[in-house]
Order: structure tokens, then sequence, then C-alpha cells
């Protein structure tokens, strides 16, 4: 079997960035979510992330876990919508996304397989990957709660698992990036003023949480806050520690027609729609907000 620097090593060869995290980090995780309510006790969502880690912790595992294995993918690339609506073309941004063609996790889950032959693996529930990441030094926290990976900033995604590797590697802090301390700007740009001095930000008033969710959207949300499918680019565009998002390089134009349906209330996108929107690579997730958000953006747009 590789040792864990192989493995490592194979993953990023393959176009990954990887670290590993021993299993004793459990005391530090433990540590976090015990403390998380106190630090924030002000933002209601604290107590349910913790309620939430406890949920599923002792992990029900086929194998005693030695290590954590955690995973930054590499971001896809941006891209738009542009719609038809009154004569007049608007544009709705797409913050990066999963590349057409197979997944990064289906891809990953072969890499592992090969890389790591003869260990096991099985994804974490319950524990922030943020988090897993931060202790690894895989990636830091920045002041908007983003975990920023190298030059691929915020828009890296991320994956984390309980693997059965030895490592008793070091531990890192879970701290905020330097650059964010005399830095304000994700702050002033945030359109619920979800973002404050602390750590911990106020996910109640977070626009991502709001809009990747299919809840009604609550009404003192600003009109104008609305203006991409998915999450919110306002804390990471202005970031200097973020790479410049090209939303050009990537556009699907829809007509009048197949603008309306996507805009009208009714529950399910035609096959037709359904079926140009997947081939520009949006899956099942998006498909189940488009419509409400798009929507939303329209209307900010005026």
């Amino acid at each position: 079997m590789q040792s864990a620097e192989q493995i490592i090593q194979q993953l990023e060869e393959a176009g990954f960035r990887a670290r590993l995290l021993p299993i004793s980090a459990m005391e530090q995780i433990n540590e976090h979510y015990d403390t998380l309510a106190a630090r924030a006790p002000e933002t209601g969502t604290a107590m349910g992330a913790a309620e939430h880690f406890r949920k599923y912790q002792p992990p029900k595992l086929d194998f005693e876990p030695r290590s954590f294995l955690v995973v930054a993918l590499p971001p896809g690339q941006a891209g738009k919508l542009a719609l038809v609506r009154r004569g007049k073309r608007v544009e709705v941004p797409i913050l990066p996304f999963k590349p057409i063609g197979p997944s990064p996790q289906e891809r990953l889950k072969e890499l592992f397989e090969d890389a790591a032959r003869g260990y096991r693996m099985w994804h974490t529930a319950g524990i922030s990957q943020k988090l897993l990441a931060a202790l690894s030094g895989l990636g830091q926290y920045g002041r908007n709660n983003i975990c920023y990976v190298g030059d691929w900033g915020s828009y890296a995604g991320l994956d984390a698992f309980y693997t059965d590797i030895p490592y008793d590697g070091p531990v890192c802090s879970a701290l905020r990036m330097k650059a964010c301390e005399d830095c304000a700007l994700c702050r002033v740009a945030c359109p619920m003023g979800a973002i404050g001095e602390k750590q911990v930000i106020d996910a109640n008033r977070c626009l991502t949480m709001r809009n990747e969710h299919p809840a009604r959207m609550p009404r003192w949300v600003p009109k104008g806050a609305h203006h991409v499918i998915l999450g919110c680019a306002r804390c990471q565009e202005c970031c200097p520690m973020n790479p410049m998002v090209d939303y050009e390089g990537r556009v699907l134009e829809l007509n009048k027609k197949e603008t309306g349906q996507l805009l009208s209330y009714k529950k399910k996108l035609n096959k037709p729609l359904e079926k140009k929107l997947r081939g520009f690579g949006l899956d099942d997730w998006h498909l189940r907000l488009i419509k409400r958000n798009a929507r939303l953006v329209v209307k900010a747009k005026g």
C-alpha cells in the first residue's frame, strides 16, 4: 500500500489539492462545536450546527478511522443565463459551478480507489468541511466565513472523508486569514448585513443560506440583494484574495418563450428547457431552485 504522502501526491497530480488530518483532531472539533453557540449567541444557526454535529457522533463505520482526508476540488467555470424579458436582455450570473461531464466527486472516488488501494474511506457527516480544511492546513477562513484554498480562493469545492490511512501529522488552528484583519470589504459589500466582526457570521441573514433553500423567501430580504442563481457573489467578488470571475466564458441564451417558461410559477420546467439547462451543466440542485431565484434576480434588475 502507498504511504500517506504518496496518496496525497497522486491526488494533487490529478488536479486536486488534499491534506490528511489525524483522527485525534476530533478533540479540537468537539471543542469547536461545544463553544460555537457561546461564541455567537445572537446567531440562531450556531446551536443548530452543534446539534447537527452531535447527531452524527460517533460515526457508524465498519472500520476504525485513523485520519480525515480533506480534498479541495478545482473551481468550475462561471457563467450566466441570458434571458429575454419585456424585449430586453437580462443577464443572470451563475457562480463557478461543476464542469460538464463526469463530476469531480466521481473522479475523486476513482482516484482514491486507485491511489489508496487497500484503505477505506467514508464521507464525513455533521462536520463542517470548512473546519476540516482549516484544521488540516488545506485552507483558511475569510472574514465572510468561507474557506479559501490558495490561488483558488473561495471558489474551490470541498469534500472530506473518514479513512483508515495512518497519519499522525500536525493539527492547525482554524483561524481567520491575516489579510482579513484590517480589511472589511466583504462586510461592507454584504447586501444582508450578515458579516460582522466575529468569525461566525449570522447565517440567518446570509443570502446563500436563503436562496439555496426551497422555503419561501422572507419578506425582509432586500429586493436588490438578489443577483445570482445560487449563492451570493458580493462578498467574494470584492475580496482581494480571490481570482477574477469570468462570467462571459459560458453563456446560455434563452429565447422569449424559454424565458417565459423559466419565470412562470408552474412547479416544473418543461422537458426541452430542462434538457437545455442540463446540457449547460446545471444539475438537480440548480434546477430545484432556478425558477424562483431567476424570478427574484429579474425583479431586482427591474
